[in-house]
Order: structure tokens, then C-alpha cells, then sequence
């Protein structure tokens, strides 16, 4: 399996006591990020008076997106171009100033959410590798569901540990888009740690100990099983 992934979508969502934003502050709001380096929006969408949006557009499927709801601020990079570290600072950005200038005291929950893809080595189809190969369900998946399948996996929940903050959700599918690729998501929800201006480091390190967890654990349970298969003469 490749060493490195492709990562392809980054979100965030930052829960709150509910309020009713003011036009106003969202257009200040909108105004001052587009005078940063790393969280500007190219335009925006007043059309739904409850759900507010900032978004950019580039190229062909990539985007940025920062919805204002009444009870959540939601983060997302669709089909990202830019790395974790941007990212990071686009959330510093509209995070802080989201608490100051919306009147908000505290996120009392948020969750962190990256998928990304592994190019396989040794196998040429996903759904092969993970299913019959990973998961040894050659020849018992077919015969009772007697139809293709296009996307096939597993899933895990992981609850939150005195060790290890938040809990995980993850999923390992083949990718529709790519048939020799697999296809990992991960969420995080972290709901014990109200996060205000002085801990906003906090939840930084949370979204990158989702990323983390892809990198460090994910790929190395994978890579376990991407190696050559043995021919029978």
C-alpha cells in the first residue's frame, strides 16, 4: 500500500447554545476573514435566513464552505487542495473570530471529520482486497445477496478512553471513484470539553489526532493485508 494517502475532504462542526445571528455581524463577519491570509471567501449566500454560507469555488469539485446555523458553525474543504495546515489556520481564523464577534461564550461540542484514500500495491480492486481478502468472505457474500456490489466495507466505533480524547467513528470502504483505492473516514466527537478562546489549541490538536489516527493506525491495519498473493500452479 502506498505510504501516503490523498486526503480529500476536511470538516469541522462547532455546536453552540442556539442564537439568532444578525446579518450584520455575519457581513462583518465575511468582510474581515477576507482581509486574512488563509480563511477568505469568495462569496456568499444570505437567501436562507437561518442557514447563512460563505463559500469558494476552484477548479472543476474543490471548495470551501463555512455555514452559520443557529445551534453550529460547519467548516468543510470538498474535495480539498490545501493541506491540514491550512486548514488548521482557516479554523483558527473563523473559529475566534466566530466567538467574538457572534456573542458566542463557548462551543460546547464539536466534531472533526477527514477522509482521505490509499492507492493499494498489490491488488487491483478494492472491493476484493477488503472483502474477500481483508475480511476472507470470498464466494459467501454473493451467493446470498445475488447482486454486484458496488461499495463494501467496515466500520468501527471507538468511544472516547482516559487515554485518548473523543469519540471515533470510522469507516474503510472501496472507493467508488477509484476502484484500486480504499476510501477511510474518520470523525471525531468531542463533547467533554467546551472550547472557548483560550482553548482553541485544543481543539486543533483534536483534529489532528483525527488525522493522526488515519495515518498512525489505519494505514499500518491496512498495509497488514496489501501483499503479494501466492500463485497455485
Amino acid at each position: 500500500m502506498q505510504a501516503e494517502d490523498r486526503t480529500i475532504h476536511f470538516s469541522v462542526e462547532l455546536i453552540h447554545p442556539v442564537i439568532k445571528h444578525r446579518k450584520e455581524e455575519l457581513q462583518k463577519l465575511y468582510f474581515d476573514l477576507s482581509q486574512t491570509r488563509n480563511a477568505s471567501y469568495d462569496s456568499t449566500d444570505f437567501s436562507n435566513p437561518i442557514q447563512t454560507r460563505f463559500y469558494s469555488r476552484r477548479g472543476k469539485k474543490s471548495q470551501s464552505i463555512a455555514l452559520f446555523l443557529p445551534d453550529r458553525v460547519v467548516l468543510i474543504e470538498e474535495w480539498t487542495d490545501i493541506p491540514l495546515s491550512v486548514f488548521l489556520e482557516k479554523i483558527r481564523e473563523v473559529a475566534s473570530r466566530t466567538l467574538s464577534q457572534l456573542r458566542i461564550p463557548k462551543f460546547v461540542v464539536h466534531t472533526a471529520t477527514i477522509r482521505s484514500t490509499f492507492a493499494l500495491t498489490h491488488f487491483d480492486d478494492a472491493r476484493i482486497f477488503l472483502l474477500d481478502h481483508a475480511c476472507a468472505q470470498q464466494n459467501r457474500i454473493t451467493p446470498h445477496f445475488q447482486r454486484p456490489i458496488a461499495v463494501g466495507g467496515l466500520r468501527f466505533v471507538l468511544p472516547e478512553t482516559p487515554q485518548h480524547p473523543g469519540s471515533l467513528t470510522v469507516l474503510i470502504e472501496s472507493f467508488k471513484q477509484s476502484v484500486d483505492e480504499v476510501f477511510v473516514e474518520a470523525k471525531g466527537v468531542f463533547a467533554s470539553a467546551p472550547v472557548g478562546t483560550e482553548e482553541l489549541e485544543t481543539l486543533l490538536e483534536h483534529i489532528k489526532g483525527v488525522r493522526a489516527f488515519i495515518t498512525e493506525h489505519v494505514h499500518p491495519y491496512l498495509n497488514q493485508f496489501d501483499v503479494p498473493q501466492e500463485t497455485v500452479e
